[in-house]
């Protein structure tokens, strides 16, 4: 069963400019968690930004999923999005973001997609129920 469904664009632009401010640490350490700051390492310039705000953009769409916003229930940090073997993301909750959200990690699962087109980054995420 489908909980819900979530969209959301950044702007590339935008994320270049935060990226190349003197704030770009905090914004990094806000927004992606370690893993994703891991990953993040391995790109640079035009690569990085796209790969920053496609993560960002990612992340809203999995909070307008469960619908609410980035904010007390689920906040960046709660939010990681690594890939698997083939490259596709894999989305995870924290344990906290599961039960603020009275929902168990176990019977949901996340769906992401993230694509990047000149100076926007798009995802997708669908919230789906499991059988358990």
């Amino acid at each position: 069963m489908i909980i819900g469904i979530g969209h959301d664009l950044s702007d590339i632009s935008r994320i270049a400019q935060i990226l190349e401010s003197r704030t770009s640490g905090k914004f990094l350490e806000r927004v992606l968690s370690a893993g994703e700051r891991e990953l993040a390492a391995q790109y640079a310039g035009e690569r990085l930004y796209q790969f920053t705000a496609g993560r960002f953009a990612a992340k809203e769409a999995v909070v307008k999923a469960f619908g609410c916003g980035i904010g007390q229930t689920i906040g960046f940090a709660d939010i990681e999005i690594l890939r698997d073997d083939c490259g596709r993301p894999e989305c995870s909750l924290s344990d906290a973001a599961w039960e603020r959200l009275g929902l168990k990690g176990a019977s949901v699962r996340i769906h992401v997609t993230i694509t990047h087109e000149r100076q926007l980054a798009s995802a997708f995420a669908v919230a789906e129920r499991i059988g358990l």
